[in-house]
């Protein structure tokens, strides 16, 4: 199997060692090097360094990782679309919908793959969940609860400035992302984000998501200690009800997810003493999957499951939970 040639641009966004860690150890790919753009100052020992020039000049890519900060992703990813280089793109791809959405039009229209790093696509108790939404088994779904919390420095709380909607748009995403696969597209969204201090971003996201009759809700925090405990999801049906708390934590060998529980109840008519189903999940890796899918889609033996309108629908989505109107 050939080696498909990999560049990296940008240290700028928050899980930018992610792709350097799991491109490092695969033996299907060369790793060519990484570029910093934009006053970036993250370096990574072992890697080389190469120049943006020299990088667009290459002929031989197959596959670029753009981990730029939020803001600049589809300014850089355009940019290789455009040659026909299939993209793995952090999240969630900036706020500006016009050129989030030219990007994934030019993409689908010269047919270039672009995979975004929602990692709890590929989480198993999230599988585990929408699996089972799925099948039917809770019945009609009346309402998700998800939450992703934690707790930021004063000067990561400030950076959140630059977005608005600030920990929606830095970490609810993901749960956006999970709610829209449960639940689909809400009849209404109320953003009810807000910042502790004067001098911080919006470090506390909350934003309700109607369904008909029924409420759901995300909030995310930069302000709770404690939050990465209880980082949740919660998805009440007629027939049942799920829990997954905490979504993830690191194990001992130093993997996300280790000992990850899903409790759910299958018979709504259960009393105090009940105590529900437990599922526990082996420690996993967030992006050695996501970077497998990626690399399948690359190589033609699988189809990106998230088409090019439906990262524009999750974009739209997060844009007004984030209390951006267009």
């Amino acid at each position: 199997m050939k080696k498909l040639n990999v560049v990296q641009i940008g240290t700028g966004h928050d899980h930018s060692f992610a792709p350097i860690n799991s491109l490092k150890k695969r033996t299907d790919i060369k790793f060519l090097g990484y570029v910093r753009v934009e006053r970036e100052t993250k370096t990574f020992d072992d890697i080389p360094e190469l120049s943006y020039n020299e990088v667009l000049s290459m002929c031989d890519l197959d596959a670029v990782f753009i981990e730029t900060e939020d803001k600049y992703l589809t300014k850089y990813a355009y940019e290789f679309v455009k040659r026909g280089i299939a993209i793995q793109m952090d999240k969630p791809g900036g706020q500006d919908k016009k050129s989030f959405d030219t990007l994934f039009d030019l993409a689908k229209e010269k047919n270039v793959p672009i995979h975004l790093g929602y990692m709890y696509r590929y989480n198993p108790a999230i599988k585990k969940i929408i699996d089972m939404v799925k099948s039917g088994i809770l019945g009609k779904i009346y309402y998700v609860e998800a939450q992703m919390n934690c707790i930021h420095t004063d000067e990561k709380r400030k950076w959140l400035k630059d977005y608005k909607g600030g920990m929606m748009n830095f970490l609810g995403c993901h749960l956006v992302d999970l709610l829209l696969q449960i639940q689909g597209v809400p009849d209404e969204i109320i953003p009810l984000n807000a910042a502790s201090e004067n001098e911080f971003g919006e470090d506390m996201a909350f934003a309700v998501f109607k369904y008909g009759d029924n409420v759901s809700f995300i909030k995310s925090t930069g302000v709770e200690i404690g939050g990465f405990m209880r980082r949740q999801v919660v998805v009440c049906g007629e027939k049942g009800t799920i829990e997954l708390n905490p979504t993830e934590y690191f194990a001992a060998n130093g993997n996300m997810g280790s000992n990850m529980y899903i409790s759910f109840v299958t018979d709504k008519d259960k009393g105090w003493s009940f105590r529900p189903e437990k599922l526990t999940f082996e420690p996993y890796d967030r992006y050695d999957e996501m970077y497998d899918e990626f690399f399948k889609i690359v190589r033609g033996k699988k189809q990106n499951p998230y088409s090019y309108e439906y990262e524009k629908l999750l974009h739209d989505t997060l844009l007004k939970a984030c209390g951006i109107k267009f």
